[in-house]
């Protein structure tokens, strides 16, 4: 398997226990439609539906995980959003995108960043 997915399946992992643990609820798991696909979309303990991307790295020599989250890649992940809501037939206006940066270090721990309301 490649590295990366192991990397980024390992990080998914981690942020759904990490908000499941705060009181949030996963919806979907990866959700793909032709547009791309969603990492997880979850409910947060306030009632709301929650977009979030997920970014790991190994270690921070390639910077934080979150600075992988360029205007454009906000955008994409807004339009996958109301994608995910049309779907569902949720509406679009209440859905917000988060995103949850995970660096793992050596020692097999984890720092954990998680930002809400990510904007383009």
């Amino acid at each position: 398997m490649d590295p990366r997915r192991t990397t980024g399946d390992r990080g998914e992992d981690l942020a759904a226990t990490y908000l499941t643990d705060r009181g949030w609820t996963v919806l979907a798991r990866n959700w793909r439609c032709v547009h791309g696909e969603i990492d997880l979309v979850l409910r947060d303990p306030d009632g709301a539906a929650v977009v979030c991307e997920v970014k790991t790295r190994n270690g921070s020599g390639w910077g934080s995980p979150l600075e992988a989250i360029t205007r454009a890649k906000a955008l994409r992940l807004r339009r996958l959003a109301a994608a995910w809501a049309r779907a569902q037939g949720a509406p679009v206006d209440d859905l917000r995108v988060d995103a949850v940066g995970i660096t793992w270090h050596a020692d097999g721990t984890a720092a954990i960043e998680h930002v809400r309301g990510i904007e383009p």
